[in-house]
């Protein structure tokens, strides 16, 4: 049995079966039968939001601001959110809007943590610059296991004969 039109999903189905027991078609109603898959989840309408994060889908639906950052970055941004003058010149209700409006992270430090950066200002300056990238190291010519071998024994040679 071959159908009128080609069906692109099942949102069209619903117009082909009506149409198919209007006219008494019954082979075309049960093929279209066939057709259909039993998992709702298969379903065109239940895959609108699948590459958008639930999260995002959520605070678009109720209109909420962006989620409130852990933890600001003074490398990032040197000049973070601080909304404690809202605090002492205005009151309580001005800083809760305030942090409502532009929250502030929860801890501000740079780009490590504290622990770390603690450690780290023990170090000599070598260590300091080479943590961040910024010492050129030397380079290391890698040998093969037989080339490191044959010069072993070499140099083991020079130095029985010294």
């Amino acid at each position: 049995m071959r159908t009128d039109v080609s069906l692109i999903n099942e949102l069209q189905l619903g117009g082909r079966l009506n149409q198919a027991v209007e006219s008494h078609r019954r082979g075309e109603f049960a093929l279209l039968l066939a057709l259909m898959s039993q998992d709702v989840r298969d379903w065109p309408q239940f895959h609108l939001h699948d590459n958008v994060a639930k999260d995002a889908v959520l605070r678009q639906q109720f209109d909420l601001p962006a989620p409130q950052p852990l933890v600001g970055d003074l490398s990032q941004e040197p000049l973070p959110v601080d909304n404690s003058y809202h605090f002492i010149s205005e009151g309580e209700r001005s800083f809760q809007l305030a942090q409502a409006l532009v929250p502030e992270p929860l801890v501000i430090r740079g780009k490590r943590d504290s622990g770390m950066q603690d450690a780290l200002d023990n170090c000599d300056w070598h260590t300091r610059l080479r943590t961040e990238g910024a010492l050129n190291q030397p380079k290391v010519a890698l040998m093969e296991f037989v080339d490191q071998l044959s010069e072993q024994r070499r140099l083991a040679g020079i130095y029985q004969t010294a």
